[in-house]
This record gives C-alpha cells, sequence and structure tokens, in this order.
C-alpha cells in the first residue's frame, strides 16, 4: 500500500495479527538490488542500472518464479504462519499472478489469504470479517 494508506496494515494489526514482512511494490523490493557501482564510462553505468532493472521481480513480469520463491523464502525466514495477497483493484498485474503465487505458497503448507481492496474506507468492515479468523490463530 502506497503511503498514507495504512487501511490493511491497521486492519490486519487490529485483527491479532502481526505483520512480519511485506513484498510490495512500494515496499522493501526497491531496496533489494542495489546498483552496482560499476564502470567507468556513461554506458557502461548505464549497462549497470540496467542489469539492476532486470532483476526486479515486479508482479507485471508474469510468468515470475524469482518472485513466487522470494515469497516462499521470506516466509520461512521470518517464521511467518500465513501469507496475505493483498491486490489493489485494477492493479491486473498482481491480480493475475494471485492465483499461481498462491498455488506455489499453499503447496509449501502455508496457508495464503487473497484481499482485494482500493484506497477508500468503504470495504473495511468486508476486510475486518475476512480478517476475524486471523485473531483465532
Amino acid at each position: 500500500m502506497a503511503v498514507p494508506n495504512w487501511k490493511l496494515p491497521m486492519l490486519i494489526e487490529s485483527s491479532d495479527a502481526v505483520i512480519v514482512g511485506e513484498e510490495s511494490c512500494v515496499g522493501e523490493r526497491g531496496t533489494r538490488w542495489i546498483t552496482e557501482p560499476k564502470g567507468n564510462t556513461v554506458e557502461e553505468i548505464l549497462d549497470s542500472i540496467t542489469e539492476r532493472y532486470f532483476n526486479i521481480d515486479c508482479a507485471i513480469f508474469t510468468p515470475n518464479p524469482s518472485r513466487v520463491e522470494y515469497v516462499k523464502e521470506m516466509t520461512k525466514k521470518l517464521n511467518a504462519q500465513g501469507v496475505i495477497h493483498c491486490s489493489l483493484q485494477f492493479c491486473q498485474p498482481y491480480i493475475m499472478e494471485s492465483s499461481p503465487l498462491e498455488k506455489e505458497v499453499e503447496k509449501s503448507g502455508m496457508p495464503v489469504l487473497r484481499l482485494e481492496t482500493d484506497y477508500s474506507q468503504e470495504d473495511a468492515g468486508q476486510l475486518k470479517t475476512r480478517l476475524r479468523p486471523l485473531s483465532s490463530v
């Protein structure tokens, strides 16, 4: 979720769940692949920057096995008890990738909850109802 939209994190944590990590367009993905300071010419430096962007596992690059693997690794590393896959309405790449990602994550025994929302507050009650089972985990 883009700042200052804290609707979903607030609803998740008020459902007695704790967010231990995130993987999104506006989150830590932007810092995972830092451009290596290599090259002496403008062309070499641009190649270095280009190399960095070809590594990014954004949902727009479907099929996206590196994103799936990263989510599975992150759940293990952070001792997550489940994954909430959130898609913003009208963000077609994340919506298209949600089913394949969920199937792969569930194969590893990790439960997945898919949520689709937007930046408004109108669906907060519905999301809270869907998140209620988290308080019993």
